[in-house]
């Protein structure tokens, strides 16, 4: 059996002079083959916010590249690659595409100022990418190591914004800390991932924290939590301690190293991970492949048959092709107006839904404010109370709306998507008719993406009465008064902070709606432009060869009848003595 890439050139080598059309589809092999060629191992680091997750990292980096605070970082997929010196890139969504750049030392001080929420909240600095390029043994490997967003924590996060990196990803190191060993955030994070990753390891971080026997009981909870899931998981769990870790590689320490359980996990990535990313690439790649084959042969065979047709058959398959066109774009203007119905319906909900979790929000901390003992009303620990339970609260509750409105939005899309799929293999269809052609349909690409996410926003700082009132009259109040105003302003401030996180919730689902719109529309608008210039161009350039009567026809016929045959030998390599039975009557057309 040849390799992926055998094929891919064979394919190419086949078309020398493409039409515009198949020239498209070679761009897509000149993609796949890019990736082929990169052959270097993607590993994903996820894990809960506080896990440890870039402890570790710089762990494997062997240097305190990486932000290690307390502070989450923006939804920002970073990727760190192997190269003689520290640099970072840091691109911004702006007009001009602005690439930030440093090295050496500036490199972390750049990466905390434009990543972490702290300096960089909501990614009000637009960062569109982070690349990372620093000397590393573990990198040269062959490993490029994605930095993604954490989980849980005051922040609500989920999969959406790391799903485009991790869908690239050959693996994923998956940490969790000793106390608790898993918790039920992690594992419903855990199941999302588990369908964009074909490999995770499991990794236990901060051992340094328990003894031998707590570190093999957390071990043993988690192994039956894994299988459970269905998951093999004891050779998958790596007990470490990130800290001790980074630690060794800083001191030079092997032996340290070694016991940090790091050393352990380095050599299974570049071991059996190494030879599990071969098989990956080859079944991705193969899959990939046959997409792309199937089109670019539907689009040669399509080609051929119009320059084997009469002149005039031609002139009037082209008439009755652009009938059928106009028919398209009503048909595309039809979805249209069903998608902008179904906005509107879902931005109705939206409002509903979240005056529901605005009066739910008030509710709550109306309830927590009156568990508070009038005695400590005014102290900072009554402010600091609040603050954390609200965060739960809406940690909970946001995420619970964020999957419930999305439940709706996949359910619309879907039906969008699918009637989208239908509309461009109808194209499809109706040119393979006009010249008697065979046509397998395409995929529909996904449209909607839930990218933005809504967070926690921390309540202001609630000032105690003297710091809302410095007058005399005020500090000479009565203390049942002053308690009574201090409940007031605790409830005003609480109140506050839950509309202002409502207000969050509201504007990240609509962005997402509208975003998602837009898309759709364009990505149907592209696909069914270029289905119907393909179309057209090979009706024209058959026609005006004919009128020319030229007699290169005949040598560009048997051309275009050399390179269907080499396509469908590569179908029939790839799929299997299915695509055999086509081959008979398309090459000789």
């Amino acid at each position: 059996m040849r390799t992926v890439s055998a094929l891919l050139a064979q394919a190419k080598a086949a078309i020398p002079v493409p039409s515009n059309a198949q020239a498209a589809q070679l761009a897509k092999l000149d993609e796949l083959q890019a990736r082929l060629d990169d052959a270097r191992l993607r590993v994903a680091a996820l894990g809960q916010f506080k896990r440890g997750k870039s402890t570790l990292l710089n762990a494997l980096l062997g240097a305190p590249i990486l932000p290690m605070g307390v502070t989450p970082v923006t939804a920002i997929p970073t990727f760190i690659r192997a190269g003689d010196t520290l640099s970072v890139r840091i691109a911004l969504k702006d007009e001009r595409g602005t690439v930030v750049a440093g090295a050496g030392e500036d490199a972390p001080r750049l990466l905390e100022e434009f990543t972490s929420e702290a300096q960089n909240p909501r990614n009000c600095r637009r960062v569109a990418s982070v690349a990372i390029e620093a000397p590393s043994d573990f990198l040269a490997e062959g490993v490029i190591l994605v930095d993604t967003p954490g989980v849980g924590s005051t922040f609500v996060h989920n999969t959406a914004a790391a799903e485009s990196a991790l869908a690239e990803c050959d693996a994923a190191l998956f940490v969790l800390s000793a106390d608790p060993p898993i918790t039920e955030v992690e594992i419903g994070y855990l199941e999302k991932v588990r369908k964009l990753v074909p490999r995770i390891f499991f990794i236990l971080n901060k051992a340094d924290l328990l003894d031998d026997l707590e570190r093999a009981t957390a071990e043993r909870f988690l192994a039956s939590v894994l299988r459970e899931r269905g998951f093999e998981a004891p050779e998958d769990i790596f007990v470490v301690s990130s800290r001790r870790a980074l630690r060794a590689k800083l001191d030079g320490d092997a032996r340290a190293f070694e016991q940090s359980g790091v050393a352990d996990l380095e050599r299974a990535l570049a071991s059996k991970l190494a030879h599990e990313k071969r098989t990956i690439l080859d079944v991705t790649g193969r899959q990939r492949l046959g997409a792309v084959i199937s089109d670019l042969l539907f689009q040669s065979e399509f080609e051929c048959k119009a320059l084997l047709t009469p002149e005039d058959e031609l002139r009037r398959k082209a008439e009755t092709f652009e009938a059928s066109a106009r028919q398209f774009e009503s048909e595309r203007r039809r979805l249209f107006d069903l998608l902008s119905l179904d906005r509107r319906e879902l931005l109705l909900d939206l409002e509903a839904q979240t005056d529901q979790v605005w009066n739910e929000a008030k509710a709550e901390a109306h309830r927590l404010i009156d568990e508070i003992d009038d005695s400590r009303i005014e102290t900072p620990e009554a402010r600091a109370k609040i603050a954390e339970a609200l965060a739960a609260y809406f940690e909970k509750s946001l995420g619970e709306e964020v999957g419930l409105f999305r439940d709706r939005v996949d359910a619309a899309a879907k039906g969008h998507s699918d009637r989208a799929g239908v509309l461009i293999n109808l194209v499809r269809q109706t040119a393979a008719d006009l010249l008697d052609i065979p046509v397998s349909p395409t995929q529909a690409e996904e449209v909607f993406q839930t990218a933005r996410e809504p967070y926690w926003v921390a309540p202001e700082p609630i000032p105690s009465l003297i710091d809302v009132s410095a007058s005399v009259a005020a500090l000479l109040l009565p203390r049942k008064q002053r308690q009574r105003r201090a409940r007031k302003i605790l409830t005003e401030q609480a109140e506050r902070a839950a509309l202002r996180n409502v207000a969050n919730l509201e504007w990240s689902l609509r962005q997402n709606i509208e975003d998602s719109v837009r898309r759709f529309e364009t990505l149907l608008a592209d696909q069914l432009g270029l289905a119907l210039q393909a179309t057209r161009e090979a009706l024209q350039i058959a026609q005006e060869k004919r009128a020319a009567r030229s007699e290169a026809i005949e040598d560009e016929v048997a051309e275009a009848r050399r390179a269907i045959a080499a396509l469908l030998a590569i179908l029939s390599e790839l799929h299997g003595a299915r695509t055999l039975e086509r081959s008979l009557g398309a090459v000789t057309l």
